[in-house]
């Protein structure tokens, strides 16, 4: 669909991605402890490494830490450890921490131990705890949930350790990305935007756990990378908030995350009793069928839910499922349901650990889609209670019931008034944090259009500005930007229908900033009469355009801004049996080569005028490439959804986006050549690709996911993500 009549220039005001890496310098000399501040009675220099210990028989009463002197912005920091000693013996590197009056260390933690239970985890010493468990991705919203995804099973870790050896430690933190690497393997990744408490900047330190002697811990060949600096985000605005009120994940006794949200991908932290639960928590995947931004007032947080596996109802059968009991922390809590709406057969209930009293019940409203529960609890703040999922009812459509995301609240949340976006925002890992557009209004007189464009939420160092709209543009669908820097657009009047031949509606604009101010001060039409629009780009002395059936080329050899000629069909065969998925994104390539996409329900039969049948390239979704002076056609990959967005990174890799990926993954693929991708329809593969597996092997597919592991939304028909 033709989104609002506008088009935006974004200007970056951060540094170049494209600088060279800084080189790594060493901090330590590896003969003293020139640059460090440490207890020399706990540390010394031995074996050219900074060594902490406690000898045999005798017992250190707390932590002791050597630190770094100076602060540490971004930066990477790679050094050989060993650890000797008892099984207990452990240590740490403290980053982006502080330094307390009494010496001890508060911030992030990389744990290190012989690989049986710490290694490689990320551990916050100010009061989160563990936050990372090795072999897991978590990012940390602003209000403090977490989204984690398992990469792989902390025991694998276990062997990772070199007893006796020396091993490598790596640690990475860019802004709020960290990686932990421990000889050469990923161990653990943290993404933490967590208001308040999210760190990004502080000192380095190694750590000497407290305990039984003896424990050595050793650190050599230690050097860091400066990356620069990420200032700390300013806190949203109370507009762009989640919700009014304050959110907190409940505790155990441990104090440690319950897992109310299944984001562990299990069912810990609760009991299953009876046959209702198999196979849950389920992978939340975007529904076969598209659902309207109407119909979704909201989704599963994260990957994991209790409802639908893949869209079946699940497996018949009754029973109860009951967590943990945890304390009321808060006077407020929220949570999702959904399924049947008959509360005396499908319902939740929270139930008062003390008294066995059912205190708030819900059901869902004969919906597979969720909605928010609030409860308050008054004066029972303090008090102990658990959660009952009930199931008794084995048939019928709705005979289930569906839920997620049980959270307290400082006082009464009110999601009613929250609207989609900003839900969307706050409950995708890869949208949290942006900011509001800092660009002051423009010249243009289009007062709606200069809202939406004020309303647009950005990268921290990006702004947006409003430099074309109604009525100087109508039905912009593609743009490009020549040599001198214009920018040229091409108007769909057409879409979303083929116009008879003859009767083309669009056309194609020339709209020039001389003065640089980001205002055009000249308009010019360059081609009109031209039929379904949906591709520009500008080069090799002309113009090329993608309008189904055709991929043409209009020369201006002598850039008189005046075509040379009628347009030169290129291509031919081109389907549009799907007008929002004809070929489109055009955009060049570093080999030279004219890049560009086709979505899922447009089939396509392409080779140049004439061509007979049997020598066309067949296409129903995926990438192209068109050399412009060869004059050569290639499918580059086959697959995807509805895809509309292409683009390089400074490294040359290929990235396309679409409405709709892979069980609902995410919108952003990663494009590699030749490579075939799970599509949409789920058909039309290439021989050698298997799109269903055998029936012992269900999951034995070969093609590639066509997906991100996170993205702003999760899969089409305005799904909020």
């Amino acid at each position: 669909m033709i989104r609002p009549f506008f088009v935006l220039l974004f200007i970056f005001s951060g540094l170049s991605a494209l600088a060279d890496p800084p080189a790594a310098r060493p901090i330590f000399d590896g003969r003293t402890l020139n640059g460090w501040e440490g207890d020399p009675r706990s540390w010394r220099v031995e074996e050219g490494a900074i060594t902490g210990e406690i000898p045999g028989g005798q017992k250190l009463a707390s932590n002791q830490f050597i630190y770094l002197q100076g602060e540490v912005h971004d930066f990477e920091l790679t050094l050989e450890f060993r650890l000797t000693g008892i099984p207990s013996a452990n240590s740490g590197i403290q980053f982006r921490s502080q330094k307390r009056p009494d010496g001890h260390a508060v911030g992030y933690q990389a744990d290190l131990d012989d690989g049986a239970t710490w290694l490689g985890r990320i551990y916050d010493e100010e009061g989160r705890a563990l936050l990372v468990e090795r072999g897991t991705r978590v990012a940390i919203a602003p209000d403090g949930r977490r989204w984690v995804d398992a990469f792989a099973k902390p025991q694998d870790f276990k062997s990772l350790f070199k007893a006796g050896e020396w091993n490598t430690y790596r640690i990475t933190a860019q802004s709020s990305h960290v990686e932990v690497w421990i000889n050469g393997t990923l161990c653990s990744v943290l993404d933490d935007r967590k208001t308040d408490a999210a760190k990004f900047a502080g000192r380095i330190a190694f750590q000497l756990h407290s305990g039984e002697g003896p424990a050595k811990i050793q650190f050599r060949n230690i050097r860091l990378a400066d990356l620069g600096r990420t200032a700390p985000p300013a806190p949203l605005p109370a507009s762009t908030a989640r919700t009014s009120a304050a959110t907190f994940v409940p505790a155990g006794d441990d104090g440690k995350p319950l897992n109310l949200g299944f984001e562990s991908g299990k069912l810990g932290d609760w009991t299953a009793e009876g046959t209702a639960w198999t196979g849950q928590p389920a992978r939340y995947g975007e529904p076969s069928t598209p659902r309207r931004r109407s119909e979704v007032p909201t989704d599963p947080v994260g990957n994991f839910w209790i409802g639908p596996i893949q869209g079946n109802p699940g497996v018949p059968g009754q029973g109860r499922l009951v967590s943990k009991v945890f304390p009321v922390t808060q006077p407020w809590a929220s949570y999702m349901v959904g399924g049947g709406r008959d509360i005396n057969r499908t319902r939740v209930e929270i139930v008062d650990a003390t008294t066995g009293a059912v205190i708030h019940s819900s059901a869902g409203t004969d919906s597979g889609v969720l909605r928010r529960e609030v409860v308050g609890f008054g004066a029972g703040v303090g008090g102990r209670i658990f959660l009952r999922l009930v199931d008794a009812v084995s048939e019928g459509e709705w005979g289930y019931i569906a839920f997620d995301d049980f959270v307290f609240h400082d006082r009464q949340p009110d999601f009613v008034g929250t609207s989609a976006d900003t839900q969307r925002q706050q409950e995708s890992p890869v949208l949290w944090h942006l900011r509001p557009n800092p660009a002051k209004p423009t010249a243009v007189a289009n007062l709606d259009a200069q809202k939406v464009v004020r309303g647009m939420m950005l990268e921290d160092g990006f702004q947006a500005e409003l430099i074309a709209a109604e009525p100087d543009v109508h039905q912009p669908i593609a743009f490009a930007f020549d040599e001198r820097g214009r920018m040229w657009v091409a108007e769909a009047y057409s879409y979303p229908n083929k116009q008879p031949a003859g009767q083309g509606k669009d056309r194609i604009l020339i709209l020039e900033d001389k003065e640089g101010d980001g205002a055009f001060e000249t308009r010019k039409i360059f081609a009109e009469g031209l039929n379904l629009v949906s591709g520009l780009e500008v080069g090799f002395g002309g113009v090329w355009v993608g309008a189904a059936p055709e991929l043409l080329f209009i020369a201006d050899a002598n850039h008189d801004d005046k075509p040379d000629g009628a347009p030169r069909v290129l291509l031919d065969g081109w389907g549009y049996q799907d007008t929002h998925e004809t070929l489109n994104s055009f955009t060049w390539g570093p080999d030279g080569w004219l890049y560009g996409l086709q979505g899922v329900f447009t089939k396509s039969l392409v080779g140049k005028p004439g061509t007979p049948d049997a020598r066309r390239l067949p296409l129903r979704a995926g990438v192209w490439r068109y050399h412009p002076v060869r004059h050569e056609f290639e499918i580059y990959s086959a697959g995807g959804s509805n895809q509309w967005g292409l683009d390089f990174n400074e490294s040359g890799h290929l990235f396309m986006t679409h409405c709709r990926s892979f069980n609902g993954g995410g919108g952003t693929t990663y494009v590699i050549r030749n490579g075939h991708y799970w599509n949409q329809a789920n058909s039309d593969y290439a021989p050698f690709i298997s799109n269903h597996g055998a029936d012992f092997a269900p999951d034995l597919k070969n093609f590639l996911p066509s997906s991100a592991r996170y993205d702003s939304g999760e899969g089409g028909a305005g799904k909020p993500g």
